[in-house]
């Protein structure tokens, strides 16, 4: 029998949420992570409390490490220090073509030797390339994964004719219904979320699905398209030849004399050294989607001004604004965490999608016998929807009691997918009834015990002395207690839904055992 719209569109919903249902619920994790991922850098990275930026010694003293180290390169870009980040990061284009980049001490110029961990941007990197899957690959699965989860919920909207109508009736503890409810409200509650996050994600990476339109604009320098909706391009025809350019502190003087006294957020300087070398500061402080912060633009050997302005290319803003909408770089503190909300939104309804999938087979299957399908399934949504959390908690705590020196293994990450497997063998020999309060346990512990230790392990090290200090740290333990609470929750609640579907598995069992010898 032919199958209608709505139940093809039902199908391939369900497959393709299974199918990539754990994928995703790691990216959006992760993302949701990333929102917070400069609070992160600096909860795992105490030392820096304790720094002081001022920003005309950074740019001075970043400055002079390029002109002693990086005199003949190509270009160079520094990334100015600031009180959520208080370290220079610069980098620079070779004279062969290679890049280099360093951290810099921001008051002194030396190159800072920091512990080898990464901080919030190992979230950052798993969510938009899969840590340890190669570069390119990585990029290109998540891709993929994105384009998917458009299918994914657009096929939902259409497969539930009553989505916005169900979007009231929420009845809770009720087995199969719970979930199908939960996955329901969850959806239609973000579905702006989940629509505009997964759009601009495959957006922002267009250039690897479509890889001839970027060849065709830039056929022999790629790179060419980031520098563009980077910087405002200013071109000469002038060859290069050595010149001595201006110290940094006149284009500081000149920004001040237009901005007044401003955040610089980053300076890169094009051909340095040279009578064509072009010294442009941008702006940090930009609020709007397309974070199009003004730039000042001078002939670094003249100090002419060659542009006042912001770039409003098309290209730059059409880029700006689809990576903006992602990355919520303009979001205030509440809405901030709306979208982190959001986020963690997103991951119920994964969640609730994989468990309904789960439970439905089961009601489904006739027999009361073992079936190997359902078996890992169940065992992959523990280790996805439990496992991961713990896992990324583990990292944090792995930063808590290991000093991982400069060079070093990075242990953190060790920790994340040694506990983040580990979670997977124990839900393989876990009884189906304990499945799911054993795991949540785990993660209770580790939610509760993590921020009483931290505080602990920074007063013992003298990181923190009055709670002005400790509202660095305290940011982050809050997120961790608000999960704390949830997982509690969750822990005295799942129990009767359980009860519900194993009591309608097993009705359902002895009916049919019942109809077998009438038939």
């Amino acid at each position: 029998m032919q199958k209608s719209v709505r139940q093809s569109m039902a199908w391939l919903h369900s497959w393709l949420g299974l199918t990539l249902g754990w994928l995703l619920f790691a990216i959006f994790l992760t993302g949701a992570a990333t929102y917070y991922r400069h609070e992160i850098n600096l909860w795992m990275q105490p030392q820096f409390a304790t720094m002081q930026v001022k920003q005309d010694t950074a740019m001075n003293s970043a400055y002079q490490y390029l002109q002693k180290n990086a005199a003949d390169a190509q270009s160079w870009y520094i990334g100015v220090a600031s009180p959520s980040s208080p370290v220079n990061k610069i980098y620079w284009q070779k004279a062969d073509g290679g890049y280099e980049n360093k951290t810099l001490d921001a008051n002194t110029g030396k190159e800072v030797t920091l512990s080898a961990t990464q901080g919030g941007e190992f979230f950052y990197g798993f969510h938009y390339q899969l840590y340890g899957v190669p570069y390119f690959i990585g990029r290109l699965l998540v891709t993929i994964a994105a384009f998917l989860m458009l299918i994914i919920l657009i096929s939902g909207v259409i497969t539930h004719k009553k989505i916005f109508t169900e979007f009231f009736t929420l009845r809770a503890f009720k087995g199969q219904r719970s979930y199908l409810d939960f996955h329901n409200v969850t959806s239609v509650i973000a579905l702006p979320f989940f629509l505009t996050i997964t759009f601009t994600g495959l957006a922002i990476f267009f250039y690897l699905i479509l890889p001839n339109g970027m060849k065709k604009l830039y056929p022999e320098q790629p790179f060419q398209y980031f520098d563009e909706i980077r910087n405002i391009s200013i071109s000469s025809e002038a060859k290069p030849t050595p010149a001595t350019m201006h110290p940094i502190e006149y284009f500081i003087q000149q920004s001040e004399q237009r901005w007044g006294k401003t955040e610089i957020g980053n300076i890169t300087v094009k051909h340095p050294n040279t009578n064509i070398a072009q010294v442009n500061l941008v702006e940090s402080t930009d609020r709007s989607i397309t974070r199009n912060q003004a730039q000042l633009s001078f002939n670094g050997e003249s100090g002419a001004l060659l542009g006042d302005t912001r770039n409003n290319s098309a290209i730059a803003t059409l880029n700006n604004g689809v990576y903006g909408l992602h990355m919520a770089h303009f979001a205030q503190p509440l809405l901030r965490f709306a979208l982190f909300f959001s986020g963690l939104l997103g991951c119920a309804m994964i969640a609730s999608g994989l468990l309904l999938w789960s439970l439905k087979r089961q009601l489904q299957n006739k027999k009361q016998s073992f079936h190997f399908g359902h078996y890992v399934v169940n065992r992959l949504n523990t280790a996805a929807i439990i496992g991961l959390p713990i896992a990324m908690l583990s990292y944090l705590c792995a930063n808590r009691f290991l000093q991982l020196e400069a060079g070093q293994l990075n242990y953190e990450i060790y920790a994340f997918f040694g506990t983040w497997l580990l979670s997977l063998v124990i839900a393989l020999l876990t009884p189906q009834q304990h499945l799911w309060k054993t795991q949540l346990e785990v993660f209770i512990f580790l939610t509760v015990s993590l921020p009483i230790f931290n505080l602990y392990y920074l007063i013992s090290h003298q990181y923190v002395h009055d709670l002005n200090e400790y509202w660095l740290f305290l940011r982050v333990d809050l997120m961790i207690v608000i999960l704390a609470i949830l997982a509690i929750f969750l822990h005295q609640k799942i129990q009767p839904i359980q009860q519900k579907a194993v009591q309608k598995i097993q009705k359902k069992y002895a009916n049919t055992a019942v109809q077998e010898p009438n038939s």
